[in-house]
């Protein structure tokens, strides 16, 4: 008789992923295993992430000596799931993440840096303080309606936030020394 998880560690160690996940499931399919399952999943994760896929078995080969349950193994890859799940979601939507933009600011200034993305890349922005040090940044260097529009999207959001009040009011401030000019 086979020994369908021998067969699948074997076929995983030379890099035949989908035979792995094959073997695996006909081992989990005998006798239902959360290890088998985890395998599985990295089968999964090895035909995109080859070389984190790669360290996670070897983790996976050491768990006892480390102390790790399966349960903890699952929720580091899951993490790493979620990780790539979410950059390749930013690649296909042109995006970019607030802490890139900011590097690039850093190199090349707000305004020049927002001006060559604008019309072609979104800033993926993921919490609260961004959003607002990213308004106050575009009210400080005059893309003044851009910020308006911001602001009308995130007032409901935001409700009752001191912080997106006063850059409301320096908007109006800007847009009314603008239009005494």
């Amino acid at each position: 008789m086979i020994d369908y998880k021998k067969a699948g560690l074997k076929a995983f160690n030379k890099g035949e992923f989908e035979a792995a996940a094959s073997y695996f499931s006909l081992a989990y399919d005998k006798k239902p295993d959360k290890k088998l399952l985890f395998l599985i999943m990295l089968c999964s994760l090895a035909k995109i992430r080859r070389d984190e896929a790669m360290t996670l078995f070897e983790i996976f080969k050491l768990k006892d000596k480390l102390g790790m349950s399966p349960d903890e193994l699952e929720e580091i890859l899951g993490a790493l799931e979620a990780k790539f799940s979410d950059d390749e979601s930013l690649e296909e939507q042109n995006a970019i993440s607030y802490a890139d933009f900011m590097e690039a600011v850093r190199r090349g200034g707000f305004k020049s840096t927002f001006e060559d993305i604008m019309f072609s890349t979104r800033v993926m922005i993921d919490n609260r303080d961004d959003f607002l040090e990213f308004l106050q940044n575009l009210i400080k260097n005059d893309f003044i309606e851009m910020g308006l529009n911001y602001i009308e999207t995130a007032a409901v959001m935001f409700a009752g936030d001191e912080r997106l009040i006063a850059l409301a009011r320096e908007i109006n401030k800007k847009a009314e020394s603008e239009n005494l000019r």
